[in-house]
């Protein structure tokens, strides 16, 4: 080779498509593995760094409430204790919380802070939750507000799913507001269903004769 003959780079031949698309999958599927294993740290990061310890801290704070609750016979104490959990933790402890609060708050007649602390309270479990929704609608009609009680109730009894226990309870529930608000042939018709499906319990609220005055009021 003379000394001023040009030196050439080889040619490369080309990449054709379907290497092209191999290590663009390739690299797709190399980029999506670091996303998932990002979030599986901190996935795992948040239960045990945080979610874990919460959760401890929360069924820590709630058994005391818990126990002055039962123990020391003490309301006032309790349900100072019960709202801080419900105010200061999330998950179980934290809920829970403020269904124990709006129980408190309800026997000591303030309605309206009941109603707040049940109204956030998320069911996880059907009987809970129905009598969640019947303490609901104690709260209203203690507030004056009988429609939306009713539609509470109406919640509570489907929530109950059927519960030969709580469902005709809270058909009777139902049956008094409406009586309460002059809807005779609606409350005839409540007190009908207790009767029927109900016999033991519609006995034990005299099912049959608040029917039958309902019925005569309707006229």
């Amino acid at each position: 080779m003379s000394a001023n003959e040009e030196i050439k780079e080889p040619i490369l031949p080309a990449e054709n498509s379907e290497v092209k698309t191999d290590k663009k999958v390739r690299s797709i599927m190399m980029w999506a593995s670091i996303v998932i294993a990002l979030v599986v740290i901190g996935t795992i990061a948040y239960i045990f760094g945080y979610r874990q310890p919460a959760i401890e801290k929360g069924n820590e704070a709630i058994g005391e409430a818990d126990r002055i609750a039962l123990f020391q016979n003490n309301d006032s104490l309790a349900l100072a204790t019960y709202q801080q959990v419900a105010d200061n933790y999330g998950f179980d402890a934290g809920n829970r919380a403020k269904l124990s609060a709006a129980i408190i708050l309800y026997r000591q007649g303030n309605y309206e802070d009941a109603l707040k602390y049940v109204s956030d309270y998320k069911a996880t479990d059907n009987v809970i939750g129905a009598t969640a929704l019947a303490l609901k609608g104690d709260c209203l009609v203690n507030l004056d507000k009988n429609a939306d009680a009713i539609k509470a109730y109406d919640k509570a009894i489907k929530q109950a799913d059927n519960n030969p226990q709580l469902v005709p309870y809270l058909l009777n529930k139902k049956a008094v507001v409406l009586m309460s608000m002059e809807k005779w042939n609606d409350a005839a018709k409540v007190y009908k269903t207790i009767e029927t499906d109900y016999p033991e319990f519609a006995a034990s609220v005299n099912a049959e004769g608040r029917r039958l005055q309902c019925e005569s009021l309707a006229k």
